[in-house]
């Protein structure tokens, strides 16, 4: 069993309290009773409840009430949003928009405290270190904020620095986030469909991967690395001996941003070139090299004229396995050949089908949508309708699609954006076209065959190797009587804690009773000592005043239980 600190557990509890408080607060009592949270809202908060969710019922919409719950809940909260509203394959359109209309509505911290975390992550001192540090952060959000900096040796660079203090609030609120998922699954069966221990905990590794600068760093300098034959895209440097798990030093990139279109013009950008680079760029991320930047919005990118383009931001990256890219390849050219069992397997395999899939339903579905597509002009296809529809598809089946699915069909279609605002004649199918040939082709190539023939053999030869033993090692434990069979059992600790509940009110009840006949039977038998100046015995009136008490703490208990 793992032992929690106490100060830690009643912190937990706090928290979980002001979570329920929040939610009792925009009209979500109903789930605060469901997840058996209602003993930690406030009594006077309980009673409330029905009162304030009708109001906010007839106000606004649910998934407006969501997203101010989220705001209110802080930055933490406020990220798991911005997160969700990218799984629209498990998101209601109507949820989508409001959570990618928050933001980190957070205040810089004082540009001293941001020089006192430099120094302590650097080692050094700010001036011995940078010259011209600016004075104030010209961005900030929730984890970290950035200056615009000169290195000693006349570098311009940008300087991260991570918020004091971020990561143990982010850490407490991931495990109260974890708590919750934990228990919407046990308690609201119909969120089980959102896998929300998954989503909890995709969540937590992609915080994480942030607040980490290094990791950051890392992404920054591979993709450079990637690109450096390639004249055309620029990374950042990683400054390396200026750059720690709190503090990340980059080169800064000058460069007109892409969505100035006047200053594209005056500086003399080639937008056809351009756009062709971008598209070429990514491609290349998603079927080579595996690593792919999963926010490529315009404010991440800047042109050097006449057709250089920097790529910035590698805090949000998405990746590709070997295995994944084979799957999701093979699942393409099984979707045009219209050959969709193959599809179901692909998506078997990668866990994503729901126990109780109709097959046959979203079998045809998959037709429809493959039909409406098929006789529209590539330079006519849209790659964000297409999206959206495959992942409205998923959601209406509650398939859940793999998040590394999602965040690249979210970087293809903001990319994909952007190469149709430099030159409308873009078209990324023809563009994806040859990369999905070239992948099919290297998925049966005698390289493949043989890197997967050896693979197999060992996993073979280990279970010729471990096979009998493993067998024997059993058939020794039934031989001996020690074979243990373990059934997990679900949903009956709740069963097993109100039998408890229940069995104790009704102890503590005829508790209450005794008391009271006792206290009566010392009333008509005048019991010594007697209340001075009158014959009421003073034991039998302090076990009436005992009884009332207890009694009356047995009453507000079940009203505040909300179980009559």
């Amino acid at each position: 069993m793992t032992l929690i600190p106490f100060g830690r557990q009643l912190k937990s509890l706090g928290r979980l309290g002001h979570v329920g408080s929040v939610l009792t607060k925009h009209g979500f009592g109903w789930l605060v009773l469901r997840l058996h949270l209602d003993r930690l809202v406030p009594f006077r908060k309980r009673l409330l409840r029905g009162r304030r969710g009708e109001a906010e019922r007839a106000g606004p919409s649910t998934a407006a009430r969501v997203a101010k719950v989220l705001e209110e809940l802080g930055p933490t909260y406020v990220k798991l949003g911005q997160v969700l509203g990218s799984r629209t394959d498990l998101m209601p359109p109507a949820f989508i928009a409001e959570f990618r209309r928050l933001q980190d509505r957070v205040a810089p911290f004082p540009t001293d405290v941001a020089r006192v975390e430099i120094e302590r992550e650097l080692g050094g001192r700010i001036d011995d270190l940078f010259d011209d540090f600016g004075d104030a952060p010209f961005a900030a959000g929730s984890i970290a904020q950035a200056y615009a900096a000169r290195t000693k040796d006349g570098t311009p660079v940008v300087i991260k620095v991570r918020r004091p203090g971020i990561r143990d609030v982010l850490e407490a609120d991931i495990d109260i986030l974890g708590r919750l998922a934990e228990l919407a699954e046990r308690y609201v069966p119909e969120y089980r469909i959102f896998r929300p221990s998954l989503l909890v905990e995709e969540f937590a590794q992609t915080v994480r991967h942030e607040i980490d600068f290094i990791a950051e760093a890392s992404n920054t300098q591979r993709f450079g690395e990637a690109f450096a034959d390639n004249p055309h895209i620029r990374a950042p440097r990683v400054l390396w001996n200026l750059t720690s798990s709190g503090v990340l030093t980059l080169e800064r990139l000058e460069g007109v941003p892409v969505y100035d279109t006047e200053a594209l013009a005056a500086a003399g950008a080639d937008r056809k070139a351009l756009a062709a680079h971008l598209a070429d760029c990514f491609m290349r991320q998603y079927f080579e090299l595996g690593l792919f930047h999963a926010d490529p919005h315009p404010g991440n990118l800047v042109v050097q004229a006449p057709d250089v383009l920097g790529v910035l931001d590698f805090g949000q990256v998405g990746r590709l396995s070997d295995t994944f890219r084979s799957k999701l390849g093979t699942a393409l050219v099984a979707s045009v050949n219209r050959d969709f069992d193959i599809v179901l397997d692909v998506l078997d395999d990668l866990e994503a089908l729901p126990e109780d899939l109709d097959s046959e339903r979203l079998k045809s579905d998959l037709a429809a949508l493959v039909d409406k597509y098929a006789g529209v002009p590539l330079k006519q296809l849209d790659l964000k309708e297409l999206f959206d529809e495959i992942t409205a598809t998923a959601r209406w089946h509650r398939v859940v699609l793999p998040r590394d699915f999602v965040v690249l069909g979210k970087s293809l279609v903001i990319m994909g954006g952007v190469a149709l605002d430099l030159d409308p004649e873009t078209s990324m199918v023809e563009v994806v076209r040859p990369k999905i040939r070239r992948l099919m082709a290297d998925k049966v190539s005698p390289k493949r065959l043989v890197h997967h023939g050896v693979t197999s053999a060992y996993h073979l030869l280990a279970l010729v190797e471990q096979g009998p033993r493993s067998l024997r090692q059993l058939v020794r434990k039934l031989i001996r009587g020690r074979l243990q069979i373990l059934f997990r059992h679900e949903n009956l600790d709740h069963l097993i804690t109100e039998l408890d509940r229940s069995s104790n009110r009704i102890a503590f009840s005829m508790i209450v009773a005794a008391i009271i006949l006792g206290s009566a039977v010392i009333m008509q038998a005048h019991v010594k000592p007697m209340i001075p100046g009158t014959d009421i015995p003073l034991l039998g009136l302090l076990g009436f005043v005992l009884a009332g008490l207890l009694g009356i703490w047995l009453v507000i208990a079940i009203l505040r239980s909300g179980r009559l």
